[in-house]
Parts: C-alpha cells; structure tokens; sequence
C-alpha cells in the first residue's frame, strides 16, 4: 500500500480543528503548528522523533512544530489537531510536553481511558469524540457562541471576504470598532485569534473546492491563496498533510450549515 493510497478514511473538518479517522499511513518527517492528538484502534502506530527514537504507540500527543514521523502503517486509528492559539491549546501549551516519543506517549496516555469502539462516521459522533478526547487530557473549554453583534457580523462577512483586504485595519470599520477593541473581542468570543481563524477558512474553502473535483490551482484562487504553492505549504504547516496527497482519496465531511 503506498503512502498515499493508505489514507482512506473520513477528514471532519471543522472551526479551529481537523479530525480524521480511518486508516493511519506512514508519513514522511515533517512538523506542523497544531497539536496532534493520536489514538490507534487495535495495532499500535510506530512513532519516530527527530532524535531517531521509535516507540509503538495506541496514543500519544505530539506538540506543535515538533518533527515526529509515522513509521508504520494502522489499519484504524483517530488524529485531532488542535490549533495551539485556540482557548484549548493554550491549555494543552501548559502540559508542557517534551520532543521525544516516550513524552509523546506518556501525555496521551489518558486518552486511553475512554475507549474508542469505532470510528466516527457523522459530523455529531465526530464532535462528541473530539470532546471526549480534549476532556480525557483536560483540556475541553466549553466556549460560549459569540454574543458580541460586532463580532456576529463579522463572522457572518468574512466567509465572502476572503479575496479581498482582511486585516483588522481593514474590517474593523466594517463592524464600527477600533482595530485593537475588535482583535480583543475576538479572540476573547471566538477563543482563536483574527489571523488564524481567516487562514481556517481559506482552508475550508479550499478543501470544499476539491471536494468537488478543482484542481490545486483553482481551489487555491477560490479561498484566496497565491497559488497551489501557498494552499499546499499552508495545509501542510497546519495540519501536516498536503492536499495533493488526499485530495480524492478521503471522504471530506464538513460542518452542517448553521
């Protein structure tokens, strides 16, 4: 099975966080700025740290822009990134996790805890499993929905606005606040900050253009990016795979609509 074709599973991708489930693949060393929660059903999954230490692993948790490599293949397991500029990466920043597999190992050792009978296959068991996975390491932050309505108007421009100026000296006169009044209420409200929460949409814009066959090229321009270039280093900085690697091979499932 090449590296590829190996992930087959389901990409729930959804605000602030990207969860997969189904098949775990052998992946080249790489690092990217999200945490990665992993759990294996059944066979471990090998892990190997930028020190060349290997440990088999039914779940671990490997810090942002860390290099870590998938050795061997699962034929079942979960990843959930989690931004680490969000409400719940900030949490999980104070566990405070070291760069080698055993610490790896030995931080995702709650997840055990809970189980996994089977992989999720709709949006809501996706949810519940990627809550259950954040409150085994203590790390569920029950944010409230927005209630602010500059906030609430901006979340319901920004969606169109992603080919044009979205800074905040930019959309901050859109919903009649001060740049630094809005960037505060922001990420207070939203739990992740302006910048990365614009990027997060790119990306889901992207993915919803390849899910309907564009090319890279074309579902970069559609959300924004210079060029398939841009899409592919910033997917892969975000949640370590590159589009060009799954696009067509897992199943996208996106968020119902509100």
């Amino acid at each position: 099975m090449s590296r590829q074709s190996a992930w087959k599973g389901r990409l729930f991708f959804g605000p602030r966080r990207l969860l997969y489930a189904g098949p775990l693949g052998e992946t080249r060393p790489h690092a990217h700025h999200t945490f990665q929660l992993l759990l294996s059903l059944g066979e471990p999954v090998v892990l190997r740290d930028a020190h060349q230490r290997e440990a088999p692993c039914h779940a671990a948790v490997v810090p942002p822009d860390v290099e870590h490599t998938v050795v061997s293949m699962a034929p079942a397991g979960v990843i959930l990134h989690v931004n680490p500029d969000d409400v719940v990466g900030r949490q999980l920043r104070t566990l405070a996790i070291g760069t080698d597999v055993e610490a790896w190992r030995h931080t995702g050792a709650p997840l055990l805890s809970h189980g996994l009978p089977a992989l999720p296959r709709r949006w809501a068991d996706a949810e519940a499993l990627e809550q259950s996975m954040l409150r085994a390491l203590q790390a569920d932050a029950g944010q409230a929905p927005p209630a602010h309505p500059a906030v609430k108007k901006l979340l319901r421009l920004l969606p169109e606005l992603l080919e044009e100026d979205v800074r905040l000296s930019a959309l901050a006169p859109r919903v009649g606040l001060s740049a630094g009044r809005l960037s505060h209420l922001f990420g207070e409200e939203v739990g992740l900050p302006l910048r990365p929460y614009v990027l997060w949409l790119r990306l889901r814009r992207a993915a919803e253009h390849l899910q309907r066959g564009a090319t890279l090229t074309q579902a970069a321009h559609a959300a924004g990016f210079t060029d398939s270039a841009h899409l592919s280093h910033a997917f892969r900085r975000t949640f370590g795979l590159a589009p060009s690697e799954i696009a067509g091979v897992v199943d996208w499932v996106l968020p119902p609509p509100e």
